[in-house]
């Protein structure tokens, strides 16, 4: 991670109450410390900080297209970072195994940043100080739980390589910190998770945190960790957003993506704009295009039209050209629907979960779709991540992570041999810069 203190930016124009513009408008200059927010209105302007950093490339773009290729969705033409990834065969040194690994650290950074300035200030007035909190302790959460997804062994909860946690600002003073294990990571993130939905911030638009994102997010750190209390925990959560109402399945599934932050499934997103920074059309439209195993996975499925051109197989429903790009959904009810669904197969509640898994289809297919065929749980969790591919592909990491959970990794990409490939290395200027660190990830070692 970067070894500086973090730095907040500031707009050239007034915050409402609710930021509601605040995403709009790029940040022209930097200023310094947590110690700017000084009332309702800094704090504001030091939470849209936080959420300025999900306009990285690396993360807007690379944590769509990076988990895809390792997952075998995609094909590419790229000699580079996009082609280490279609092989899952990464180099510690490369810049953007750096850069990817720093991003989130800079979230993690900016939020440390809020709320530092914001906890306990009474400046602050005490409606201002929960919303904000909450937003604040969700992307921290947010960040950590994608370091975490990316460079720790977060298929084993009893593995020592989780990551390191910032639980303050990091300073030069403090920059250097160990890694903690996988299960003191979910740990911390889960702690942040329910902090968020303590602080109950409420959900206004999908590109803002809330507490409805937290115990969605939530909801997917359990199955991850899992174990029966967990899967069911993880049930009543998403119920809990099902029965809030705040966010419903789109009729139509080409809406979801064409109505850009609009649209009325979407839970958490990076906001987009004419405004905001934009996806490369080359990545999407040129480098990288549907692959072989995609087209294979959606024949006869009618997501299949709205997810990636038949003629020229370039990615459709995460690239909208309307959009500048579009929005990057990180969360969408949809993806909870699934979430929800795998936790009921793997606690056997095996018509509960064909019922939860048809209120996707039904979506896909019309009032009644095809009937599943299944004999045990096992069947019907190979059905789930089957849907898993045709409705969440491209979008997020979503297919590559349920295919690790899913022992699906060599079927959906067969250059991967090893777990160790599961996760990328920690980068080399991580290591040399923080001495406390530990030890590398398996299998990059003598790279």
């Amino acid at each position: 991670m970067k070894n500086k203190t973090i730095i907040f930016w500031l707009f050239a124009f007034t915050l409402f109450t609710a930021c509601d513009d605040a995403l709009d408008v790029k940040p022209e200059n930097y200023l310094f410390e947590e110690q700017l927010v000084t009332d309702d209105k800094s704090a504001q302007t030091s939470l849209v900080g936080v959420y300025t950093q999900l306009n990285s490339t690396y993360i807007s773009q690379y944590s769509e297209l990076l988990p895809a290729l390792m997952a075998g969705e995609l094909s590419t033409t790229n000699t580079g970072f996009f082609r280490d990834a279609s092989l899952n065969d990464f180099d510690p040194n490369s810049i953007s195994v750096k850069l990817f690994y720093e991003v989130f650290y800079d979230i993690i950074n900016s939020a440390n940043a809020t709320i530092s300035g914001v906890l306990g200030n009474d400046a602050v007035s005490k409606v201002e100080q929960d919303r904000i909190l909450s937003e604040a302790y969700f992307l921290r959460a947010f960040g950590h739980f994608q370091v975490l997804r990316y460079f720790g062994q977060f298929f084993d909860i009893n593995s020592p390589y989780g990551i390191v946690i910032l639980k303050e600002l990091s300073t030069f003073e403090n920059r250097e910190r160990p890694r903690l294990s996988v299960q003191e990571s979910y740990d911390f993130i889960l702690k942040d998770l329910d902090e968020s939905i303590r602080l109950n911030a409420p959900f206004t638009n999908n590109f803002y945190a809330s507490a409805l994102a937290a115990k969605a997010f939530k909801a997917n750190v359990l199955l991850y960790i899992g174990g029966d209390a967990n899967y069911t925990q993880a049930i009543n959560l998403a119920n809990a957003v099902i029965n809030d109402g705040s966010v419903t399945l789109e009729t139509n599934f080409a809406d979801i993506f064409d109505n850009g932050n609009s649209n009325a499934e979407v839970i958490f997103s990076r906001f987009a704009d004419n405004s905001a920074s934009t996806k490369t059309a080359s990545f999407y439209q040129l480098q990288n295009k549907a692959s072989t195993l995609i087209k294979n996975y959606l024949q006869n499925d009618p997501r299949a039209t709205d997810s990636y051109n038949s003629t020229n197989s370039r990615i459709k429903k995460v690239y909208i050209l309307d959009l500048k790009g579009g929005p990057t959904n990180f969360m969408r009810l949809a993806e909870l629907y699934l979430i929800k669904a795998e936790c009921q197969a793997r606690l056997n509640l095996l018509s509960e979960a064909e019922t939860t898994l048809n209120f996707v289809r039904q979506r896909a297919y019309g009032a009644i779709p095809p009937a599943l065929t299944y004999n045990n749980s096992d069947e019907l969790l190979n059905l789930i991540f089957e849907e898993y591919v045709k409705e969440l592909c491209f979008e997020a990491g979503s297919v590559w992570f349920s295919a690790v959970r899913h022992n699906k990794i060599e079927t959906v990409n067969p250059n991967v041999s090893s777990t160790n490939q599961y996760i990328l290395p920690i980068p080399l200027n991580e290591l040399e810069s923080n001495t406390l660190f530990g030890a590398q990830n398996p299998g990059y070692d003598g790279i």
